[in-house]
């Protein structure tokens, strides 16, 4: 986790919330984290497999459907400012050049993670997506320990070892590889490097804490005007306009509609389970995700497998939540 990066999570009533929620574990509280637990891995799997679904079949605008995403969570957050009581939520002021600075690495950093992520579904398996996106943990600590200087303990040295050649394994064996989906997903993790550890290198040891909304609110605009340059080399309007001509404008606005949805609340369902457990719970259970949305994914899609792939698999799924935990 970088130092002195945005929190993208709770304002500071939220903070001394989650606190609060670890530190007296009622049984309301274990009742709400549970509940929140398998939403969580509920609407990632959906997530993933809608998207996966979409961008292979009748929508392949990838860039055009994420800007979509973008547009509904600045929607619901401006209606958030718009009919949320003071008590539940008030946007946050911006002052200082230093946080607009901070704030502004995030919607460039979201362009090369969730943009070339979500391309990378066009070329490449679902399972194999998965299992290339958990390499993020090794290249941020590359990153950290090249431009912060950072240093890692043996224990999660070690975990990351194990990772990196699980993923080896996982998909030098697999027999859906394709080196474009390759190397868009990979380069989707370096956006995300990017944006974690630059965005704790510019700007020190100065924290603020913002709530999703206010997130939403500053960063979806520009990452929609950044968006559009890739939507257009990518030439997803023209598949737009051939999917709207081939489906008509009422199944592409259900669909759109669709999957904004599901980002919005995916989004919010998140920030509550950090809210209700801690960032080390929340961290945890990311590795186990991606253990589930890859489990669903040969479920649902027909994808291939070799007995040395599925170890890497598994490896690098235990390695993963090993170094989430540590």
């Amino acid at each position: 986790r970088p130092r002195g990066g945005v929190q993208r999570g709770c304002s500071r009533p939220m903070a001394s919330g989650t606190e609060d929620a670890s530190t007296h574990a009622s049984p309301h509280n274990i009742a709400v984290a549970g509940l929140l637990l398998t939403l969580y891995f509920g609407m990632n799997v959906v997530f993933n497999i809608y998207n996966k679904w979409l961008f292979s079949g009748p929508l392949p605008t990838p860039v055009l459907v994420t800007m979509t995403h973008q547009a509904f969570c600045f929607l619901g957050a401006s209606s958030a400012v718009a009919c949320s009581p003071e008590w539940l939520y008030k946007r946050t002021e911006l002052e200082g050049t230093v946080v607009w600075i901070k704030l502004m690495i995030i919607p460039f950093g979201f362009v090369l993670n969730i943009g070339l992520n979500n391309i990378s579904l066009l070329f490449c398996t679902l399972a194999l997506n998965q299992l290339i996106r958990s390499f993020a943990p090794v290249a941020v600590a590359i990153a950290s320990y090249f431009i912060e200087g950072k240093s890692y303990s043996y224990p999660k040295q070690l975990t990351l070892g194990i990772l990196v050649l699980g993923i080896l394994l996982g998909v030098s064996a697999s027999p859906d590889f394709e080196l474009v989906g390759f190397l868009l997903c990979a380069a989707s993790v370096v956006g995300a490097t990017f944006q974690i550890v630059l965005t704790g290198y510019f700007v020190g040891g100065q924290k603020v804490t913002l709530h999703v909304f206010d997130i939403f609110l500053y960063t979806a605009l520009p990452s929609i005007i950044l968006l559009l340059p890739l939507a257009y080399t990518s030439g997803d309007h023209v598949e737009m306009y051939k999917a709207w001509e081939k489906l008509g404008t009422a199944t592409i606005a259900v669909l759109l509609l669709s999957g904004g949805f599901i980002a919005f609340f995916y989004n919010i369902i998140t920030i509550l389970l950090i809210k209700f457990t801690s960032s080390v719970y929340y961290s945890v259970a990311g590795g186990f995700k991606v253990c589930l949305v890859i489990g669903f994914s040969f479920i649902v899609f027909d994808q291939k497998i070799t007995r040395l792939s599925l170890l890497g698999i598994i490896l690098a799924c235990v390695a993963f939540a090993a170094n989430s935990y540590l």
